[in-house]
């Protein structure tokens, strides 16, 4: 046993190092078991909070490292990690904790409610990219389910429930089954993608679920897929009929597929259908920058090119830069890499694109290119065990949106390519459908009224989540002569 005292520590102190502990210590690989965390939200500003956060750390940690050899890495590197960022630890905001407390609360009183009448209910979470969903859904599911094993907790509705995280992406799916492996509650077998948990039910392998918690649900499908196995209608009508409750992380700005076209308007059927409640997350957590730069990218994807943004009311700069040159990007994102790690360069799907392994990809194999302007990249290769941009090799290539969505990095570089112009007669952003190369993306859902538009807005989604991935800085390259001197000439 290690007791770690310290003559001036206060209880708001205390309880902020030891929150702080915890997630450092999950992400350089112990196992953990605690199962309670404290109420107290140690991301209130307290006296000497700065003193205590960045020296009384820093100086325990390095004695931990250097010292005592109980430790492997450093802050930096663990803080750059995928499980710190998801950790159910994370001190969470008064909205955030709010909505948590909500979350639980109201599926104790539906589980009840269940047994009387048996009627299914949703829980809709909105939140764009950026406002700390994936955190709060980690906290949340984990809560429910120490809950759940809790002997402690025979009273509570929760107590010996079964309960899902499902999951859309294959880097996330990665990350949260790396972060099932450290803490006892959690369990790899509940944690899967959409399809999978509706056939596994249907098969008898797994038990209709008490709460289900969907991470990103507008990817869930809205159409017949024989690529995903998936033969029904609608993913979210088949999760509520195996789920006594589920809880929808939703962002209609995100959808990226036509067979997962999701709009404000397609959930109001499933509101009328089933009782539900509404929260919504607005603060935005990611990025590290004022209001203005926000604005700028919120406006850009509107097809609206502002004037560049200005100094934040902190009088911090966010590092925002337009490139004139691809490569020169590419390198300011390298420096970036050797001084901070995670930083990656990433691109619209405007390339051809193949997916392989990276122990498929030999001298016969071919190699697909990002080609923006003088810089070339391949795209982004798979890793199995680890998630893209944690892998130091993959500096040297580009990735895709379905690579990055739902991670943080540093410092993002991104390249507009040739479906992304501007209208000049109108000085408005243009958006060129046909050269999109994600064949994939416009598949299916043919009974669309505004299909075309439909196909345009996947293309904005895509840029948005791209330029909302780092914290503390945004680089943009345009491929389209037209756009780019369009925003070069913001630098003047």
């Amino acid at each position: 046993m290690l007791i770690i005292g310290e003559e001036e520590f206060n209880k708001s102190a205390t309880v902020n190092l030891e929150t702080r502990l915890i997630n450092l210590f999950l992400a350089d690989n112990f196992d953990l078991f605690n199962t309670k965390q404290t109420k107290l939200l140690s991301t209130n500003d307290y006296y000497q909070k700065s003193y205590y956060n960045d020296i009384v750390l820093k100086d325990l940690w390095d004695d931990l490292k250097n010292n005592r050899h109980l430790v492997d890495q450093t802050i930096d590197f663990l803080e750059n990690s995928d499980i710190y960022k998801i950790s159910p630890f994370k001190s969470l905001s008064s909205s955030q904790l709010m909505l948590k407390e909500a979350v639980i609360e109201t599926s104790r009183e539906w589980l009840k409610d269940f047994e009387i009448d048996q009627g299914h209910a949703i829980y809709i979470i909105k939140g764009e990219a950026g406002v700390g969903k994936s955190v709060v859904l980690s906290s949340i599911y984990n809560e429910i389910q120490n809950i759940s094993r809790n002997k402690k907790s025979k009273e509570d509705n929760l107590y010996k429930t079964n309960n899902y995280l499902l999951v859309n992406h294959n880097e996330m799916l990665k990350q949260y089954h790396h972060l099932a492996k450290h803490l006892k509650n959690l369990s790899k077998n509940h944690i899967l993608k959409p399809t999978s948990f509706i056939n596994d039910v249907d098969r008898g392998k797994h038990k209709i679920a008490d709460v289900t918690l969907v991470d990103e649900a507008h990817l869930l499908l809205t159409s017949k897929d024989k690529y995903n196995n998936f033969d029904h209608q609608n993913q979210l009508t088949e999760i509520i009929k195996r789920s006594k409750i589920t809880v929808l992380f939703f962002d209609p700005k995100q959808f990226l597929k036509l067979k997962s076209y999701w709009s404000e308007s397609d959930l109001e059927p499933f509101k009328k259908q089933y009782k539900y409640k509404e929260f919504c997350l607005t603060e935005q957590f990611r990025i590290n920058a004022g209001p203005s730069v926000i604005n700028w990218i919120d406006d850009f994807v509107a097809e609206k090119i502002d004037a560049f943004p200005k100094v934040d009311e902190h009088g911090e700069r966010y590092d925002f830069r337009i490139f004139d040159d691809g490569k020169a990007m590419f390198k300011a994102i390298e420096e970036k890499n050797k001084q901070f790690k995670l930083s990656r360069v990433v691109s619209t799907f405007d390339y051809e694109y193949h997916l392989p392994k990276t122990s498929e990809r030999d001298e016969d194999s071919p190699v697909y290119k990002v080609k923006a302007g003088n810089l070339e990249l391949p795209w982004n290769t798979t890793d199995n065990n680890n998630s893209w941009a944690e892998r130091d090799d993959t500096i040297n290539e580009a990735g895709s949106i379905y690579t990055i969505q739902g991670a943080d990095l540093n410092y993002v570089g991104v390249i507009l390519g040739p479906s992304v112009s501007f209208d000049e007669k109108n000085d408005r952003l243009k958006i060129i459908t046909a050269n999109y190369q994600d064949t994939d993306a416009f598949r299916g859902r043919n009974e669309l009224p505004n299909r075309e538009l439909a196909k345009k807005q996947i293309i904005l989604n895509s840029i948005n989540v791209l330029m909302k991935r780092g914290i503390h800085g945004l680089y943009i390259f345009a491929e389209d002569e037209k756009l780019r001197k369009k925003l070069n000439s913001l630098n003047e």
